[in-house]
């Protein structure tokens, strides 16, 4: 277990790399934003459909998918700082082959490099998350999954500003936005290089060799958090990468208003993943995890047959209920592995990213088979899945209250 030397709240220069660490966060998230933001612009330039859109997404969210938990393993054992900055490195090849390609498998290949950074970038990351918030692992989960997901509201902005004026070269601008993460992570690293014999770091155990009972529980709580975050993150992708399709297609929106809906919805994200670990830590795990699940289930179900401010409204809660849920599912599967920092992370949001991976394929295909309005019916159902968290059991650091 990662722990630091006393239980006191983080210091000063611990919260100005937590702040830093969520800085770049965002920065990575800007970059990873740049994706669908490009969506609308690569459907009419290179006449894409809706599967290839899907399969570019494909590209980037499973090569994230897969690396992320072996990265996670790796370092588990071996912490290693300065794969924080040379992440940032594949980041900065695959945006700058974005702004070139001309071809889907091009596309897919520059996606999967950025995929390959932010795979390296997030297990440490989180890793230095944990030292540097102390006990406070809630608000410092907030605060670095709030930061990454600001990066990701950026993408309707990215399309308006950048993109619409630009066209595809204005992937190239991002290649700046690298370079400063670079600069950032350097620092950070040799920090966390010079503090980290200050923290007593535990060889973690193999999960066969823990008690039978507790097996059983780590498999049956996983599979239930499995299940929600794949609801989870289908409804981002659907949301995130097709609705602005669903309302210039379907409502006749203007791209401008279309993009709108979706900014709305990425601020809603970020706000609820920077309240849903401060909740935690007063409410418990479960019980804003059954919050999150409810709310967000119970209104994305109504937001395909409403629009104008009624849809602002559902995109809003349903957002924010929904990734309010991202960051206490995080800390309550750190609780059941606490020596797995890095192994966990790597499952979440590798699981997260795998999740959509396979949900832009196939939603991009039912798109293409059904058509928008009937994709975006199935999209919006699945967070219901979400009410699989009722199951879950309360957490340890809650029963000994």
């Amino acid at each position: 277990m990662v722990s630091s030397r006393s239980d006191s709240l983080p210091t000063f220069n611990s919260l100005t790399v937590l702040g830093g660490i969520s800085l770049v966060h965002l920065l990575n998230d800007s970059m990873q934003a740049v994706i669908p933001a490009m969506f609308p612009i690569l459907e009419t330039s290179l006449r894409l459909s809706y599967s290839q859109l899907g399969l570019v997404a494909f590209a980037n969210n499973m090569i994230a998918s897969f690396l992320q938990p072996m990265v996670g393993f790796y370092t588990d054992k071996r912490p290693s700082p300065y794969l924080l900055p040379f992440s940032m490195l594949f980041s900065m090849a695959g945006i700058f082959w974005l702004g070139y390609a001309d071809s889907v498998l091009e596309l897919m290949a520059a996606v999967a490099l950025l995929g390959v950074g932010t795979s390296v970038f997030h297990p440490e990351g989180s890793r230095l998350v944990v030292i540097a918030s102390g006990e406070r692992r809630g608000l410092g989960q907030s605060l670095f999954q709030v930061l990454g997901q600001a990066g990701q509201a950026l993408a309707p902005v990215w399309t308006v500003v950048v993109f619409s004026p630009l066209g595809q070269r204005g992937a190239l601008l991002f290649v700046a936005v690298a370079l400063i993460a670079v600069v950032i992570l350097t620092y950070l690293a040799n920090w966390y290089q010079n503090n980290l014999n200050q923290y007593k770091v535990a060889r973690p155990t193999a999960i066969k060799k823990l008690p039978r009972k507790r097996r059983e529980l780590i498999y049956y709580v996983f599979a239930l958090i499995i299940l929600v975050t794949f609801a989870r993150s289908c409804y981002q992708v659907g949301i995130i990468g097709f609705y602005s399709f669903f309302q210039t297609k379907v409502l006749s929106s203007s791209l401008e208003e279309a993009q709108s809906y979706v900014f709305i919805f990425l601020v809603a994200l970020s706000l609820g993943t920077l309240h849903g670990g401060s909740l935690a830590d007063h409410m418990g795990l479960r019980n804003v995890l059954w919050l999150s699940a409810s709310i967000s289930g119970l209104s994305a179900v109504l937001l395909p047959f409403t629009d104008s401010w009624a849809a602002y409204a559902i995109l809003f809660v349903s957002g924010y209920a929904i990734m309010a849920g991202f960051p206490v599912s995080l800390i309550y599967c750190l609780e059941l592995l606490p020596e797995r920092i890095g192994l966990v992370s790597g499952i979440m949001f590798g699981l997260a990213f795998g999740s959509g991976a396979l949900a832009a394929v196939v939603l991009g295909m039912i798109g293409d088979w059904l058509g928008i309005q009937n994709m975006m019916t199935i999209c919006c159902s699945l967070p219901l899945l979400g009410l699989l968290v009722f199951f879950l059991p309360v957490e340890r650091s809650r029963r000994r209250r």
